[in-house]
């Protein structure tokens, strides 16, 4: 039985820490900053685990693979709930690998999102988002724009991607969204179970339908090669559409609103389209949605900024800490989409590095361009106050965001 440290003191902070704004991380993020770029704070479990603040640490954890662990079976892996137990079907062939293993998975997938590869899925990106104006459009308002277009666009988009029916979007939509928000640990391990098994009947039936998608590729070239077996391709595909759909979406509503809420900003954007690209940037720096999903565990003792770390001490790398670093970033809590964000960390560091940026980057630049550029009056139909947040989720998000015009 692997001992696990608890914590003695009643000083410390329990994590995770709720955004009072749905823009702002927690304010308690600050004043541990301020104490120094590495403390201790209290999981949901007892157990203790770093919260990492400091930019340079944050990257440079972010980079050591090897000492700093993804390993989800690591019995001392830090969880921040009790959902996230016991779920190798979202860990175990991408996300909870490392070294070579993790090294091979993503080799198989590359190749489909790199810049390029992207570049030719515009057309067909900007395509869904203007079906999907043109639904909201008919509709009129009020309507929740994370229902409309938050969730369907990422989802129709990873979906041809991966060259399966988006028939069924919503058992798969419900299923990532019970994974990723579900309050327990048994209607979590359900939701993973039914979409795996779901995705199984998937890849078996796409055998005898191949084409020109990612789903294909795999079959063909790792399947029916011995490479992975049908259960490691059906878990991929759990892997990419929880993590090609849920981000975006989070995205899309968190981005919506922020736009709405600093309207120099979107005045600066509407006048000059060409600020797209770095508004995104800006955006994925601004909100690091991904803020409780960067967990590692120690695999040896090491001092990071004079702290003593011990092999199978948690750690929790934080993006939305680093990410609004005044050491870094001028005047880091200020939303500017003029701002140079180059070497911002939502997207994470070193060999975990987001898979699927570039497609989220043009999801987000066409959505955001033609929502504005089409509905110019867009605005927020309830107060600020009663847009209702994510708390205690995955990522960080909205649950509705009802707009008008």
């Amino acid at each position: 039985m692997t001992e696990i440290p608890t914590v003695t003191g009643e000083d410390l902070h329990e994590y995770p820490m709720r955004r009072g704004c749905p823009y702002h991380p927690p304010a308690e993020y600050t004043e541990l900053d301020e104490q120094g770029p590495l403390s201790q704070v209290r999981l949901y479990d007892g157990r203790t685990a770093w919260l990492v603040t400091g930019y340079p640490e944050t990257r440079e954890m972010f980079a050591d693979a090897k000492v700093f662990s993804s390993d989800h079976d690591n019995p001392k892996f830090p969880i921040l709930a009790e959902r996230e137990k016991n779920f190798p079907e979202f860990t175990q062939e991408l996300f909870g690998l490392d070294g070579e293993a993790h090294k091979a998975r993503r080799k198989m997938l590359l190749p489909r999102f790199t810049a390029k590869q992207v570049e030719k899925m515009r057309p067909m990106i900007q395509e869904v988002a203007d079906e999907l104006i043109d639904e909201l459009l008919r509709h009129g308002g009020p309507v929740d724009l994370v229902a409309v277009l938050g969730r369907p666009l990422p989802s129709r988009v990873i979906c041809r991607l991966l060259g399966i029916s988006y028939e069924e979007h919503e058992l798969f939509e419900v299923h990532a969204q019970g994974i990723m928000q579900a309050p327990d640990l048994e209607k979590a391990v359900l939701a993973g179970r039914e979409l795996l098994d779901y995705l199984v009947q998937v890849v078996q039936a796409k055998q005898d339908h191949l084409g020109d998608d990612l789903l294909s590729t795999l079959i063909t070239e790792r399947l029916h090669t011995g490479e992975l077996t049908e259960i490691e391709v059906s878990k991929l595909m759990v892997a990419l559409l929880i993590g090609g759909q849920e981000t975006t979406t989070s995205m899309i509503g968190l981005g919506t609103l922020t736009l709405l809420e600093h309207p120099d900003q979107l005045a600066l954007l509407r006048k000059d389209p060409g600020l797209l690209p770095g508004a995104v940037e800006e955006l994925m720096r601004f909100l690091s949605i991904a803020d409780l999903t960067t967990l590692r565990v120690a695999t040896t003792d090491v001092e990071v900024a004079g702290q003593q770390i011990k092999e199978g001490d948690g750690v929790i790398l934080s993006t939305a800490a680093a990410n609004r670093s005044a050491a870094f970033f001028e005047n880091p809590d200020t939303f500017d989409i003029r701002r140079s964000t180059q070497g911002h960390l939502a997207f994470g560091h070193g060999p975990h590095r987001c898979l699927g940026e570039n497609l989220a980057r043009a999801e987000l630049e066409i959505l955001f361009g033609t929502l504005f550029d089409r509905i110019p009056t867009l605005r927020l139909a309830v107060p600020m106050d009663q847009v209702r947040m994510k708390v205690g989720m995955t990522l960080e998000g909205l649950h509705d965001l009802p707009v008008t015009w």
